[in-house]
């Protein structure tokens, strides 16, 4: 799984952390990406005061036992560190706990909790909202001189290869890409770069030079599908210099195309 446990804010949890006689309840909220539970009585624990809590989440009617089986803190994430947990979900019929994310590049299945859609998601960091957050397009930040949230919303795209911005990923898990972005939280590889493939805004892909992967989609149906690429598709008519100029465009990636 790469994103799970989308629930109201305002649900109501118990937890029975190991050093707790009893259950106590509160309400948990993400704030910048981190769990806040807010005690009744005011008291709200964070980040070690979690590790070995246990959470009830009711939801749609239902109990979902959530365990906060860890927190670590990512450090060297441009914009500060990043607070990651695993979390593990019990199946109480069988008696046993399934990880909630898939394992990233580096191994591990570790996530975060986002503000989504009037309600929390946890996010992995094998996701593509996980993967923004860590390059440092983390839609919490209010910045003047960067719209982090249109940032973070492009790069979602670009890591989904989504270039109609319509949820229709066109990517490959393990491909090689190379992001960057006009503000320099990310910046390009100098040392033999790869084709540049396509510049991104907070709705889509602005243009496209190549398909990430050919096999799931060509640079005609491309054209086809999103009448806005128009014109906008192939080497000639993207590029990476035409683009900077664009007031749209906030990402940039490359990668190697791959034929059919």
């Amino acid at each position: 799984m790469h994103a799970l446990l989308l629930f109201s804010v305002s649900a109501i949890l118990a937890l029975a952390s190991s050093g707790a006689a009893q259950a106590m309840s509160g309400r948990l909220e993400a704030d910048k990406g981190e769990f806040k539970l807010h005690l009744e009585g005011g008291r709200v624990l964070a980040r070690q005061d979690l590790m070995g809590a246990r959470l009830v989440i009711q939801r749609g009617g239902q109990d979902v036992h959530v365990l906060i089986d860890s927190v670590e803190e990512e450090a060297g994430v441009p914009g500060g560190p990043v607070v990651l947990y695993r979390l593990l979900v019990e199946d109480p019929v069988a008696q046993t706990f399934r990880n909630a994310c898939l394992p990233d590049a580096r191994g591990r299945q570790l996530g975060l909790p986002v503000q989504q859609d009037g309600g929390i998601a946890f996010t992995c960091t094998s996701g593509a909202q996980g993967k923004c957050i860590l390059m440092g397009y983390r839609p919490w930040d209010a910045r003047t001189d960067v719209p982090m949230p249109d940032l973070h919303a492009a790069c979602i795209h670009m890591m989904r290869a989504g270039y109609g911005g319509d949820d229709r990923p066109a990517t490959r898990d393990g491909t090689l890409v190379d992001v960057y972005d006009r503000f320099g939280i990310q910046r390009p590889e100098a040392t033999d770069p790869l084709p540049f493939e396509a510049a991104w805004g907070r709705d889509g892909a602005l243009c496209v030079a190549h398909p990430r992967i050919a096999e799931n989609v060509t640079l005609d149906e491309l054209a086809r599908r999103y009448p806005a690429l128009g014109g906008r598709v192939g080497p000639e008519a993207c590029t990476e210099e035409a683009m900077r100029d664009h007031p749209g465009a906030l990402l940039f990636n490359r990668s190697a195309p791959t034929g059919r």
